[in-house]
């Protein structure tokens, strides 16, 4: 009976494997064909930086769904990847997972400079065209990161030890984490890039990202103190927007950080822990979670504004202002 466990336990890890990718690649899908449909509709001229980078965010999601979580669900379903397959599917994961954090970090630091300005506001020179400086950031992000995860494509391959004997080894076929290994063949390599370099990429974003959101967090506290006279004075469109993007930027960070860590513990234990039946599950929902669910809050944050605000502050031409009209302390 004790060397019957496994077998009887391995139906079992596949399945909830299977129900949480199938899961969390139909909740993603719909919320992230939700937001591009939102988000689409409030395009009016020029392309906002905040736009763009929600662009980005939905494609990363979309990417990471269709790709690795049906490649998860095609192992579970009994069809063995070869070096090719595990290849791509360490590739994208690690890609898809580096590129959502930079694009919410840049989302974040975006917002604190809206937010910075808003509290507290300088005469500046007039800027650089945004749209035009957001779309070289963005494709530099998405070029240091296909750039930085190449290396995996190119010169790694699937250890021998694990294409031999997969019949008798209880642990090969119950978790891609740990059949689907892939080995540079050198161990220096393996260490200074596969574990050192590849997390940087990930951890020092997230790190810059806890700052910058806290920084935001004491700027909104900051705001909330500040009076003018003891007049209160409401918000326009512009900074509606501005305090939700920066509201909205903490609670991408407090989401995506958590499941960050938490994967990265588990995966690091991977080969200690893959004879848990919920193990698979729990992995492909860490990894997966926020693609899931960022989209939802997202909606949900804007949910009580305005249509304006929801699309964003709209460029209006500039009209005559009369003597008695109290302009905004932002302005």
């Amino acid at each position: 009976m004790i060397n019957d466990l496994p077998s009887t336990m391995k139906p079992s890890a596949h399945m909830l494997e299977i129900i949480a990718c199938t899961t969390l690649i139909l909740v993603s899908c719909a919320g992230n064909v939700c937001l591009f449909y939102s988000t689409r509709k409030c395009i009016t001229g020029r392309l906002q930086t905040s736009f763009l980078l929600i662009f980005s965010l939905i494609f990363v999601h979309l990417i990471k769904n269709l790709v690795v979580n049906i490649m998860k669900i095609v192992y579970a379903s009994g069809f063995v990847l070869d070096s090719a397959g595990c290849k791509v599917l360490h590739f994208t994961a690690a890609l898809t997972t580096c590129l959502a954090i930079w694009f919410t970090l840049h989302f974040a630091l975006f917002y604190h400079q809206q937010l910075h300005q808003a509290v507290h506001p300088v005469s500046e020179a007039p800027r650089l065209d945004q749209q035009k400086h957001s779309v070289k950031v963005v494709s530099a992000l998405w070029a240091a990161g296909v750039a930085g995860h190449t290396p995996i494509l190119l010169f790694t391959g699937k250890p021998k030890y694990l294409n031999a004997g997969n019949d008798t080894d209880p642990l090969s076929t119950h978790s891609i984490y740990v059949d689907c290994l892939t080995d540079f063949g050198n161990k220096q390599v393996e260490f200074y890039y596969g574990k050192i370099f590849l997390v940087l990429m990930d951890i020092l974003p997230l790190a810059i990202l806890v700052f910058v959101c806290f920084w935001m967090s004491f700027l909104l506290s900051e705001r909330r103190k500040m009076t003018y006279g003891d007049i209160w004075i409401g918000d326009d469109d512009s900074e509606t927007e501005i305090l939700r993007g920066a509201k909205f930027s903490i609670v991408l960070m407090w989401l995506i950080t958590p499941l960050w860590i938490s994967h990265f513990i588990l995966v690091s234990f991977s080969e200690d822990l893959a004879a848990c039946v919920f193990f698979p599950a729990v992995l492909t929902a860490l990894s997966s979670g926020f693609s899931a669910l960022s989209p939802f809050l997202l909606m949900l944050v804007n949910y009580k504004m305005k249509l304006v605000s929801l699309c964003g502050a709209k460029e209006e031409s500039p009209t005559p202002q009369l003597a008695d009209v109290t302009l905004s302390p932002y302005a």
